[in-house]
C-alpha cells in the first residue's frame, strides 16, 4: 500500500499541549511531526539537528524505543488509527463490489496507481491499476451525455 499522504490533525490537541512553548519551538516541533510522519521513526541526529538545548519541552514530546529511534507517541496513534480505517474501508469496498468499477474508482483515491487513458474517436476507455492488483477497463462513451439530443428537446419544449 501507498504511504499515507495525510494524518488527522487535532488543531485544539495542538494548541493545548504546545500553550506554554514559543513560537519558534513550536514551529520545530510540527517539523518534527511532519518528518516523523513521512520516515516513520526519527533518529537521534535529526532530532539535534533541529532543536537545541532550549527546546527540551519539544524534546520531552518524543519518545526513545528501544532499538534507539525517537516517535511521538500520539502522531504514532494516529497515523495507526488511519492507515488501520483506510484499509477496513478497502477491504468492505473489495467484499462488497468485487466485481465493480467503483472498486478501482474508489481506491484510487486510498492508494497511488497508475492509469492510462485511450482516446479513440468519441469513445474514451480508461485503464486503471493499482498496487492492489486491481484492474478496470470501461468505457465512458455510456456516461456521456449527447448534448445535440438534449438542444433539441429542451428547445421543443413550450
Amino acid at each position: 500500500m501507498a504511504k499515507d499522504p495525510a494524518v488527522l490533525f487535532y488543531t485544539q490537541d495542538f494548541l493545548v499541549g504546545t500553550m506554554t512553548m514559543s513560537y519558534e519551538q513550536k514551529g520545530k516541533y510540527i517539523t518534527l511531526l511532519c518528518l516523523q510522519h513521512q520516515k516513520g521513526k526519527l533518529t537521534l541526529k535529526e532530532l539535534q539537528s533541529i532543536l537545541n538545548e532550549e527546546d527540551i519541552e519539544v524534546a520531552e514530546k518524543f519518545i526513545k524505543e528501544s532499538d534507539g529511534f525517537y516517535y511521538n507517541q500520539k502522531l504514532k496513534f494516529e497515523s495507526e488509527r488511519r492507515k488501520n480505517y483506510s484499509e477496513s474501508r478497502r477491504k468492505n469496498l473489495m467484499n462488497k463490489h468485487k466485481n465493480s468499477h467503483m472498486v478501482t474508482h474508489i481506491n484510487s483515491h486510498l492508494e497511488t496507481g497508475t492509469g492510462t487513458e485511450t482516446v479513440t474517436g468519441n469513445k474514451t476507455e480508461i485503464e486503471i491499476e493499482n498496487e492492489t492488483s486491481i484492474t478496470s477497463k470501461y468505457s465512458t462513451e455510456d456516461n456521456k451525455i449527447d448534448f445535440d439530443k438534449l438542444y433539441e428537446v429542451f428547445n421543443n419544449v413550450k
